[in-house]
């Protein structure tokens, strides 16, 4: 490494640009276009969340690129409805720092900076490191054959090159495991990480699939793999271990090519 989005996100269908609201001429530019293929409309009976839930989905995925710029007009015409509930939405993630705001009501994702990278990187596994440990204290049968399934899922996505599977399936992973730490402040605060991260990932998970063959490219699920072993063994330190590899493998790749 989005109906419920964690684990998973449902497919979206191609969505094709129609005018903006009010002008029946105008084309939406190229940005509003490319806004639209991350994203997808939403209903009216709860747009605020379902905005944030659409927009944080293709954050998490990467499906929206490191410094891309976003207009809150751009984003209401992708998504079908008026500014209020994209401004509500693109508050909460820049709260989140998601997103970072700008001028002329407009937002971007943040750059990729090795400040950024080396700040996430120590947080995520100081976080998600001490999750990993207290869900290794409730492991069930249950949890292990969700595990090893999610595995062999994302082995499979991973070997075909693609690369919204393989976020997908690295996603259903972790939060399967993390769901078993039983603490939703925890939970809470690996979501707000994850959103922040999803763009740097995607560039890592990219840049692994463009350096290796189909036959190699699943060996990162290794990583999930000994997660899975230690957690049958009741190894704690080996699962903390295991899950900090994991982690390190994608920053580790930005921080060799910047």
């Amino acid at each position: 490494m989005p109906s419920k989005r964690l684990p998973g996100r449902a497919k979206h269908k191609p969505v094709v640009s129609r005018p903006i609201r009010g002008q029946p001429d105008r084309v939406l530019s190229d940005r509003a276009s490319a806004v639209r293929r991350a994203v997808a409309p939403v209903a009216r009976d709860t747009v605020q969340d379902r905005v944030y839930a659409e927009l944080g989905d293709a954050l998490i995925c990467g499906r929206l690129q490191p410094g891309q710029p976003l207009t809150i007009r751009d984003l209401a015409a992708a998504f079908d409805t008026s500014v209020m509930p994209v401004r509500e939405a693109l508050r909460r993630l820049i709260a989140e720092k998601a997103l970072e705001g700008q001028a002329q009501r407009s937002v971007r994702v943040p750059a990729m900076t090795p400040e950024r990278l080396a700040d996430l990187r120590r947080t995520r596994l100081l976080i998600e490191g001490h999750a990993a440990e207290l869900a290794a204290a409730h492991v069930t049968p249950a949890l292990l054959a969700a595990l090893t399934a999610a595995d062999a899922a994302y082995t499979t996505a991973a070997e075909t090159g693609d690369a919204d599977a393989e976020l997908l399936c690295n996603q259903r992973f972790h939060f399967t495991l993390y769901d078993a730490c039983g603490s939703p402040s925890l939970l809470a605060i690996i979501r707000s990480l994850w959103l922040q991260s999803g763009p740097y990932i995607r560039t890592a998970v990219e840049r692994h699939s463009d350096r290796h063959k189909p036959s190699q490219r699943g060996t990162r699920g290794s990583f999930h793999t000994k997660i899975v072993a230690a957690l049958r063994k009741g190894d704690v330190a080996a699962v903390r271990r295991a899950l900090e590899a994991d982690l390190s493998w994608a920053f580790d790749l930005l921080d060799s090519r910047g």
